[in-house]
């Protein structure tokens, strides 16, 4: 996506005639679910200064492994004037957990907040941010940010409002969960900017480039563009204008280590190398993993956690991904881990034209049950990668 100006389809009719705020931009932000960083390639993109007022929609947490770093951000900015951070029903899932044992803990976890437990350990336990102090934030987040412009009432929550009843008025169910039956229903003349609905999973609306929408016919703009979701992207838009912007649809990456699951070695291969690369001052360098034979959505396994934690290895909640043809245009270094995957790789990169694809070497602990020795050998590997990270960075200084 270039740097030119977009703007919403329609949005004419709501945008404000007469801007009497104090802000030369007011910004909604979609939800982020830990997808940091394409929301640093959004921030990059909107620029935001102190003239700007920007509301973020809530959902920072669960289901992507960047939590811990989307956490510091909001941390960071809670306290500046012109940021309002809203509740998702994602952080409502997580406050809903923690008071409980029961159903509400595994629907909390189903949908995504394994990501966020990690996070959390990280964070407090390396004294980042003490857990009660994000404890403290979430429970305090408001649920809806009215403001006044031209006139006229701009209303933002996380998913929706009942047009019977007033702003100030509305029950927690559509303000964190309500979809079809706000924006299939709304006939207000407020307008609601709202996010929590993947708008490429709602209406027939160019899924293949899914963008911010203005609802045709309704006082609606919604902003959640499947940040989190394969092809998704994090945007923002701002209520003067009707422009908008995104996220990079791929961030491009450094390394992904690539098995047949992406359960196992893989996942293994990624947190020991970000490791390395961070205690050799080159955190910079993204590292991510996928399966050639994986359809997505399954967790790290038994052996591969129990091994990371033996050897004081830092890492997030992980989630399985196939590899695509778009994981090797996007990555500069891909590393089978056994000559089966190098294989499957090669067929799904059409050839490897760019040469970017290596073997290691891994016996696959799934088959063996030998996740110690799959450890050393890989450890090995990502050793003898960072020597070569290390004098190529030394040779471009």
């Amino acid at each position: 996506m270039s740097d030119e100006k977009f703007f919403l389809d329609g949005v004419e009719g709501i945008i404000p005639k007469v801007n009497d705020t104090p802000y030369k931009r007011i910004l909604a932000i979609g939800d982020v679910h830990g997808q940091f960083a394409k929301l640093q390639s959004l921030l990059k993109k909107v620029s935001i200064t102190e003239d700007d007022l920007v509301i973020a929609l809530g959902d920072y947490i669960d289901r992507g492994d960047g939590v811990a770093d989307v956490l510091k951000w909001v941390m960071e900015n809670k306290d500046k004037s012109n940021y309002i951070f809203l509740r998702g029903n994602h952080e409502q899932m997580m406050l809903d957990a923690l008071k409980s044992n029961g159903a509400d803990r595994i629907t909390w976890i189903i949908n995504g907040g394994k990501a966020t437990i990690f996070a959390l350990r990280e964070l407090n336990s390396k004294k980042i941010i003490p857990f009660n102090d994000i404890l403290n934030f979430v429970e305090n987040l408001p649920q809806g940010y009215s403001i006044k412009v031209g006139g006229r009432t701009y209303f933002f929550c996380h998913a929706g409002v009942d047009s019977a009843k007033p702003l100030d008025k509305q029950d927690d169910y559509f303000l964190l969960w309500s979809r079809s039956e706000f924006f299939n229903t709304y006939d207000g003349d407020d307008v609601i900017i709202s996010g929590h609905s993947p708008i490429r999973y709602y209406f027939d609306y160019d899924a293949n480039n899914t963008r911010p929408l203005k609802v045709p016919g309704k006082n609606i703009i919604m902003v959640d563009t499947g940040a989190y979701t394969r092809g998704g992207r994090l945007s923002a838009v701002d209520l003067l204008s009707g422009q908008y912007w995104q996220s990079n649809l791929d961030v491009p990456g450094d390394i992904i280590f690539v098995c047949s699951g992406n359960t196992c070695r893989s996942p293994m291969a990624k947190y020991i190398m970000r490791h390395l690369l961070a205690k050799a001052g080159l955190k910079e360098l993204s590292v991510d993993s996928a399966g050639c034979n994986s359809n997505g959505g399954s967790f790290m396994s038994i052996g591969t956690f129990d091994e990371l934690v033996n050897n004081n290895i830092p890492f997030q909640a992980h989630v399985s991904k196939p590899f695509t043809k778009r994981e090797y245009e996007n990555f500069k270094r891909v590393i089978a881990l056994d000559s089966n995957v190098f294989k499957s790789v090669k067929e799904i990169s059409k050839g490897d034209t760019d040469n970017k694809v290596r073997l290691l070497e891994v016996e696959d602990p799934w088959i063996t049950g030998n996740y110690h020795k799959a450890y050393k050998e890989i450890f090995k590997g990502c050793a003898a990668l960072l020597n070569e990270l290390t004098e190529e960075t030394s040779c471009t200084e």
